[in-house]
Order: C-alpha cells, then structure tokens, then sequence
C-alpha cells in the first residue's frame, strides 16, 4: 500500500497520527512504499505491455519466417522431382505418339505435335548422317586393316598405320556426322515446312506455322525407323580384309581414285568386287543402304505430296503440287551434292595425310 493508505490505517487502529519514527520503522519493515517509489512503479507496469507485445510481435515474425523457410527448401526439394515427373510424362507421351506414327502412318494428323516431330526429324538425320559416314568410315578402315599373305600395314609400319588411321578417324567421325546431320535436318525441315506455308498463306490460316506443321509431321516416326535400319546395316561393312596378293595394288589404287576421279574409283571397286570377295561385303551393305534410302525418299514424297491440298489463284492444286515437287527435288538435290561434298572432302582429307607421310 502507499503512505496515505498506511496513514489511514494507523489513524483507525490506534486513534492517533503515527510518529516520524513511526512512519520510518513502517516504511523499512515494508508495510507501505514511498510515493516515488510508488509512482515509478506504477509507471513501469504502464509501460511494461508495450515491450511484451513488441517481443510477443518479434517472435510471431520469426515463426512465420521460418515457417516460409521451411517451405521454401520443401519446394525446392520437390522442384527436382516434379521436374524429373513432368519429364517422365512427356517421355511416355512422346513414345506412345511414336508406336502410333509406326503402327498407322500418315502424312498429317489431327493433333499438332510440334515438337515431338521437330524432335523425330533430329533423330532421322542423325540416323541417316551417321549410317553413312559410319558406311563410308569402315570401307576404309577395312583398307588400312587389309592383311595380304599374311601382313599387314600395321604389322610393317606402324608409324604409317597410326597415322592413316587418325586420318580416317579425324575425317570421318563424330564432327563429320554432325555437319551432315544438319545438312539432312535443314533439307527435312524445308520439306516439311513448305506444305505448312502454302496452307497459312493460300487459305489466310489464323493458326501459326508451327502449329501447322506440327500437324505435318505424322510421318516421321516411320522416316526415322528407316534411317535407323540405314545406320544399323552399316555396321555389316567388314571392318578388315584378307585378300590375296595378286589384288594388293588394284585395290589399293581403285580407292585411292575415288578421291581424284569418284565415278572412275567406285567403276574400278565395282569390278573388283566380282574378282575379291573378301570386299563382296561392300557391295551387299551399300545395295541395302540404297534401297533403304529410296524408302526413306519414298517416304518424303509421299507424305510432301499428300499435305499439299491448296489451290494458289489461278493455279489449281495439280499445278501447285507440281511446283511444289519441282521444289522438292531442288532441296534433296541441294542435299545429296553437299552430303557427296562433305563426303569427298574427307577423302581429300585422308590423301593429303599420306602425301605428308610418303
């Protein structure tokens, strides 16, 4: 209690004012405070609520910070999964389009599959790329594994092997397969892409082109089947021959020229062919790799042909796919002679190794 109060009641117990000793004795035995005493006291407890409902405040903030923190590194911890979820759903989805592509082939589809068929036409060049390059690559790793009576180039020299073996391996490997699989990509995609062009702009479509021609590329799956047939099949080009002596330096030569003089080369391999048939393998993989890529060129015309359904002005749609297929030819011809450039350029390549080294 305060003083007055103290006062008060020491007025109604004894009848009288209390004495200053009186009131000293009270005070140090703590029956009453000092009024400033009192007074600071009352004014802490005022603003004591103000600090608790600050710290009370703090302490809520920190709980929902680490409440979002928590949830933050739960995200980022299913992000991954979701990810890898979502990848696993397109994968299904991509695969199933492409058995369907395989079991009902046709040149449009209904749904547009931009994608999926940017992705399978990736897929056929590569397969195409590499069948060749791989076709051509293992003709002359054949040559340089040649064993005649017993020896062979490695055997004798090989300093000389090592380095025509690079040179095989530097002119037609990986870096060749990529130039050409993209040369073959930019050809398939212009296919594709002018059949979609003249529907957007002869019947003033409001849908894109990419929607268009993700409706265009229905054949793919069975384009790329072809062409994976075409890569695989390569690998039956013997890899080594055994020949006799007496056939040593014609075939030698008849390779060796088809970098100088192609159609005379591949004339002199063609007889020899008849004559070695330790080199018969050549010829068997390369028939299957043209009648395989005519297939493959099958394919394309069908499916150009069948997507071309426009009239553009006067021209009615017999005239327009016409020209179109005149369009065709330009782009696989433009194809072929760069394919054939690349080709031949590796070969330039491999003769100017050995004229280094003799």
């Amino acid at each position: 209690m305060n003083k007055e109060d103290w006062l008060d009641y020491f007025e109604a117990v004894n009848g009288r004012d209390p004495s200053a000793k009186e009131i000293a004795e009270a005070l140090a035995a703590g029956e009453f405070q000092n009024d400033a005493v009192a007074e600071g006291s009352k004014e802490k407890n005022e603003l004591t609520p103000e600090p608790v409902a600050a710290v009370s405040e703090e302490a809520e903030t920190k709980v929902n910070q680490e409440e979002a923190s928590v949830a933050k590194q739960a995200d980022n911890q299913g992000a991954p999964h979701q990810q890898a979820e979502q990848l696993k759903e397109k994968g299904k989805g991509y695969f199933a389009w492409f058995l369907e592509g395989l079991k009902r082939p046709a040149a449009q589809s209904a749904n547009s599959q931009f994608a999926y068929g940017a992705v399978t036409l990736i897929l056929a060049a590569l397969f195409l790329a590499a069948g060749l390059v791989n076709y051509v690559h293992r003709i002359f790793t054949s040559i340089i594994n040649m064993t005649i009576g017993g020896e062979s180039l490695k055997m004798n020299e090989p300093e000389a092997f090592s380095v025509v073996e690079d040179a095989v391996r530097t002119n037609f490997g990986f870096s060749k397969v990529i130039v050409i699989t993209v040369i073959i990509f930019i050809a398939y995609a212009l296919v594709a892409a002018v059949p979609a062009l003249l529907d957007k702009f002869s019947a003033k479509s409001q849908e894109k082109v990419t929607f268009l021609l993700g409706k265009y590329v229905a054949y793919t799956p069975l384009l790329a089947a072809v062409n994976l047939l075409i890569f695989l099949l390569s690998f039956l080009t013997s890899a080594k021959l055994i020949v006799s002596s007496d056939y040593s330096y014609q075939i030698a030569s008849s390779f060796g020229s088809i970098g100088s003089n192609p159609f005379e080369g591949l004339s002199s391999v063609s007889h020899l062919i008849k004559e070695v048939p330790a080199i018969r393998s050549i010829q068997t993989v390369f028939i299957y790799l043209t009648l395989l890529s005519v297939v493959s060129l099958a394919i394309l015309i069908v499916a150009f042909l069948a997507n071309i359904k426009v009239s553009l002005g006067s021209l009615n749609n017999f005239y327009v796919r016409l020209i179109a297929f005149l369009v065709f030819i330009l782009i696989i011809f433009f194809m072929d002679k760069s394919i054939a450039a690349n080709l031949l350029g590796g070969l330039d390549g491999i003769k100017d190794s050995l004229t280094k080294l003799y």
